[in-house]
Parts: C-alpha cells; structure tokens; sequence
C-alpha cells in the first residue's frame, strides 16, 4: 500500500516516522521551506517512546508522484481548502482519506471536496510540539491514533488498510469513531478556550478559586451543543472529562495557546467557530463559549493587523 501522508508538523511528522519505522511504504507531502529542513537535517523525532531520525521520500505540491492508496492528513485545519487542492492529483478514484484534525467541521469539508471518496476518521491523543530546529519533541509517554470507518468505503478496502495500519503500535482501531472524534471535540474546545482566554497553563486556572468551576461550565455548554447537534458522547463523559482536566500536568498548554504565544494563527474558526455556529443553529446558550468566541476573534484580527501593517 502506498501511503501519502499530508503535513510534517508535529502531528503529522510523528505518524510518518512510525510508519516508516514499521517498514511502511509513506511519502510526505510538504512546503518547499520544510522540504529543505528535512532534507538537511532528516525527520527528527525525540520520544519517551523511542527517538527516530531518517530521510523519507518527499513531495512538494505540484510535483509528480503517486497515485496513493491511503491519504492522511495531519495540519491545521484552517489550510484544510488549500491543502485538498494540492492532494488531489495524488488521488485515485478508490483513494482512502484519514484526517488526522481537530473538530469535526473538516469531516464535513472533505465530505463535500471529495464527495464519494472513502473516508475515515481518525483521533489524534498525544502531547507533541515542533521545536524551532524542526525537531518534533513528544512531552510524554503516552501516544494513540485512534482510526474506524466513517464515510462510504467497502468492506474490503477497509479490511486492507486496518490491516497495513495494525503493524504500527500507534494506531488504534475505534468501532464508534464517531463518538470519539465529538468526544475529542468537546475536550479540544474546552481546552484550548480556557488556557487561550487565560492565556495561562492548566496548573494556574485551577489554582483559583473557581479554576475547576470553569471547565465544569464550558464542558456542559459544548457538550449540550453537541448534544443538541446530534453528536453521540458516552455516558458519564462531564466527570470523565474533568477528571482527565484534573490529571494532567500543571504545566498542561493547549497546541492553541502555544500558537497564540508565537503570533501564530490558531484554529479557533475551525474549533469555537465552528460550536458557536452549531450553538446559534440549534439555539444553545453559550455565554463561556461566546466570550472565549469574541477573545479568540480579536487575537486573530490584531494579528492580521499586524502583518498588514509590516506590509506597510
């Protein structure tokens, strides 16, 4: 099976590392700036897990290369339109599609760019940054990406990927996949909104006086909406949720804060956009989910502004 896997950040550079690790046949597909870094200094991973370092087959868009037979796809999603224009000569009519993405909107927008074509989902779980050297540094010892049917794909094409994919650790069937990308939504919202509306770490909204109280509000509000949206969550999932925020490192940033402390843009469009426009739809009241809405909006426009005004 030939494999293109779409992106070479930290999400993305992790999963073709331990596929080709597996002795998987997987081509990148990068920008020419970090085509030039890899091909410098190798695909660079240092993990708890088992650190990794090698040279993987490379394309940029526009050059020749496939068909695939498995397309994963591993950025932010705010480049999702552009990035399915520049996969789609590398496609063939029967081509799997595996997002690796935060929400769900993008399930909807690959839906509707590759309308027919199989597609599956896919739950990135891992703690994970690109350092400034390109290097991708995995913050734990914990990894899982989660994969299960979604769209229209035959049994047997299925079979054959689950397959391929079984022969890399990282990956993890999910009968209901659905569940867990809604579930993962919901967590991701909540999240990055707070630490992106405190601008602050995990540790230091607790360590207030209504620091627990807050992410009991936002995980009611998103999971009502998804709720409301026809999005299926387990049973029991607010105290599930709350333990895992109570577990984690007082250190704890979301990828979202970490974007907003570089100047970066972020994928609140994708994320609170996103819920606060299937909030307005099924007539949800949202006052937590509104105001970190409105924080995240006015980030993106000062940045906007910024760049405008270097421009200038």
């Amino acid at each position: 099976m030939k494999i293109i896997v779409v992106g070479a950040g930290a999400i993305g550079g992790y999963v073709a590392a331990r596929m080709l690790e597996a002795g998987l046949d997987v081509t990148l597909l990068v920008r020419a700036g970090r085509k030039r870094q890899l091909e410098s200094d190798g695909l660079i991973v240092s993990s708890p897990l088992g650190d990794y370092s090698g040279q993987p087959p490379m394309l940029v868009g526009g050059e020749a290369g496939g068909p695939f037979d498995l397309a994963i796809i591993a950025t932010k999603a705010y480049g999702l339109p552009e990035i399915a224009e520049q996969l789609r000569p590398y496609l063939h009519e029967r081509t799997a599609i595996l997002p690796f993405l935060n929400g769900m909107k993008h399930m909807e927008q690959l839906a509707q760019a590759f309308p027919g074509q199989p597609l599956l989902g896919g739950v990135a779980r891992i703690e994970i940054t690109l350092d400034d050297r390109g290097t991708i540094r995995h913050l734990n010892p914990y990894h899982a990406y989660s994969f299960g049917k979604f769209g229209p794909i035959e049994d047997d094409e299925y079979a054959i990927i689950r397959n391929v994919l079984s022969t890399v650790q990282l990956f993890k069937e999910n009968a209901d996949i659905e569940m867990d990308l809604w579930e993962k939504y919901a967590f991701i919202n909540v999240l990055s909104g707070l630490t992106t509306l405190f601008q602050a770490p995990v540790g230091d909204i607790l360590d207030t006086t209504s620091g627990m109280d807050a992410f009991r509000r936002l995980f009611a509000e998103t999971n009502e909406v998804i709720a409301r949206a026809g999005g299926r969550l387990s049973e029991g999932i607010a105290d599930k949720q709350l333990r895992v925020i109570g577990g984690l490192s007082a250190k704890s940033k979301s990828s979202m804060l970490r974007d907003m402390e570089n100047g970066l843009p972020t994928e609140s469009a994708h994320i609170q956009g996103y819920l606060v426009e299937l909030a307005r739809r099924h007539e949800c009241e949202t006052p937590v989910l509104d105001i970190i809405h409105q924080r995240l909006e006015i980030y993106e426009k000062r940045r906007l502004a910024a760049i405008e005004g270097l421009r200038e």
